[in-house]
């Protein structure tokens, strides 16, 4: 059985940090040159998560199955600057899913989860940023009603 729900404090922490480690090594591999993950420290990573548990605002939406975390995603709701028309907006940082669970429908029922913590802090729209390079990712979010909002470009000097 699968359980989605907010990570709380008596979860295994541990098991969040192996697993965003994991979104970090796989999100590399889209910018290899644009992160640099060797200076983030655990105590970093749990410690964002630490705060999402305390915050109004925030929240780590976790995959349980039997009993272990399987999958996570970290969502927020963010001020817009004053001059767009839609005052806040939902943001969906990271979606990770253990690769052995994967395309079972646990990312979707996280999603899902995150659209209802949206609505229920008077969100209408939320964003979610990808590599464009990770075909299977926008799949899912296109299958899931989303669509393209805006491309960005990242080029050297």
């Amino acid at each position: 059985m699968i359980k989605i729900r907010e990570l709380s404090p008596e979860d295994d922490l541990k098991s969040v940090l192996e697993l965003c480690k994991e979104f970090f090594a796989e999100y590399q591999i889209h910018h290899k040159e644009f992160f640099d993950t060797d200076n983030l420290t655990d105590s970093d990573i749990i410690g964002r998560f630490r705060e999402a548990m305390h915050s109004n605002d925030s929240a780590t939406i976790v995959a349980i199955i039997d009993g272990a975390i399987a999958g996570y995603a970290s969502i927020a709701v963010r001020e817009q600057p004053r001059f767009y028309k839609i005052k806040k907006v939902g943001v969906i940082s990271a979606l990770m899913i253990k690769k052995e669970y994967r395309r079972r429908g646990i990312a979707t029922r996280i999603l899902n989860e995150a659209r209802f913590y949206f609505r229920e802090h008077g969100i209408k729209y939320y964003t979610f940023y990808t590599a464009v390079t990770n075909q299977a990712a926008v799949r899912l979010y296109e299958k899931m009603g989303m669509s393209p909002l805006h491309l960005s470009f990242i080029g050297e000097t």
